[in-house]
């Protein structure tokens, strides 16, 4: 998809590091789903920045798309977001990519669950009231850890979305870092959650039917690994859980990486090309210093925009953050993440 020039239509504080951009499309369409995200691509100290920010707007809702940045310490594009809002007029934005989106059958559970940390409520909180849009008795339980009161995003926002909603919504904030005057609430959860604190507080509320609702996870990388390990030891199937992750922590251990070169071919839509990978590159690399513009994004296993089909050989895929269960037995391989250990390796991109 070919890039767009966007202009600000309007800047909006959230909370002292966090601020929300509502974009204006200037005539171009722009249709999406909720929970997806858009790349930007701004000049900071001279040199393009792309990076990218999930759609915290409700299509069908909210009349323009935004997003909503947090400024992250070191981030180089957060931190000139958050700081310069109000100075920047046009951005280059494409998209709009990912997956993390509900299912057809989410809009049909009985119960959605979504476990949000810090910056993870922008896709979360579109996704939530895209569930109470669409269904007419899907009930929606939001569980939002942060630092402080003061750092919640979107808080007034999901305060009046709950009173709207009350007997089909149900808020709860689990604060790691409360202040001595924070107002004492059953809703608000003091100290950093934990497995049990989570599995109490979904269980009481979803009561049996645990394993059957659908549960939407985006944050800190170790709040996402708990709430996770959480949902296996409950025993509710891969299929029922969603998950979008902004920065991946420490992989996994892993199969060691291919130490001598390997030949990849790659047909990339009606071209064919054969790849020279040298050791400690992934495919996705060596091509892009051949110049084939493959689509990508991250880079780092989260957005999915560099899935390719795995036809012959065999690859060692370092790291996974956005291909499912289905994908992986249909084949799909995230160009990013993987490395040929065979010198039969053929992949396509259609």
């Amino acid at each position: 998809m070919s890039s767009q020039i966007w202009s600000t239509a309007a800047i909006i504080p959230e909370t002292g590091s966090a601020v929300t951009i509502v974009f204006n499309t200037n005539g171009y369409p722009f249709e999406y789903k909720p929970g997806q995200f858009i790349n930007i691509t701004l000049e900071i100290n001279g040199a393009p920045v792309t990076r990218s920010y999930s759609l915290s707007s409700l299509p069908g809702e909210d009349a323009r798309p935004s997003v909503t940045v947090k400024k992250i310490k070191g981030g180089l594009m957060s931190s000139y977001i958050v700081d310069n809002a109000s100075l920047i007029q046009h951005w280059q934005v494409t998209g709009p990519w990912g997956s993390f989106t509900p299912a057809p059958g989410t809009y049909h559970k009985d119960h959605v669950v979504l476990l949000a940390g810090g910056s993870g409520i922008t896709p979360l909180f579109s996704i939530a009231r895209s569930v109470i849009n669409a269904s007419q008795h899907t009930a929606v339980t939001l569980i939002y850890s942060s630092r402080t009161k003061e750092e919640i995003i979107f808080r007034e926002a999901i305060e009046e979305w709950a009173t709207r909603h009350q007997g089909r919504v149900n808020v709860y904030h689990a604060i790691s870092q409360p202040g001595d005057n924070d107002v004492t609430h059953p809703a608000v959860i003091k100290g950093r959650i934990n497995k049990l604190v989570a599995r109490k507080l979904i269980k009481s509320i979803v009561g049996d039917a645990i394993n059957a609702a659908h549960y939407f996870l985006c944050g800190p990388a170790e709040l996402m690994k708990m709430h996770k390990d959480m949902l296996e030891a409950q025993q509710v199937q891969d299929d029922n859980i969603y998950m979008e992750w902004f920065a991946p922590g420490q992989e996994a251990d892993h199969d060691p990486l291919p130490g001598n070169m390997q030949e990849v071919l790659l047909h990339f839509f009606e071209q064919s090309n054969l790849l020279e990978v040298h050791p400690g590159k992934s495919i996705l690399a060596a091509a892009l210093e051949e110049k084939i513009p493959l689509p990508y994004s991250c880079k780092s296993g989260t957005c999915g925009r560099c899935a390719a089909r795995l036809t012959s050989g065999k690859v060692n895929m370092t790291g996974n953050y956005a291909l499912r269960k289905p994908d992986l037995e249909a084949g799909l391989i995230l160009l990013c993440q993987s490395y040929p250990v065979t010198d039969d390796v053929t992949v396509e991109i259609d």
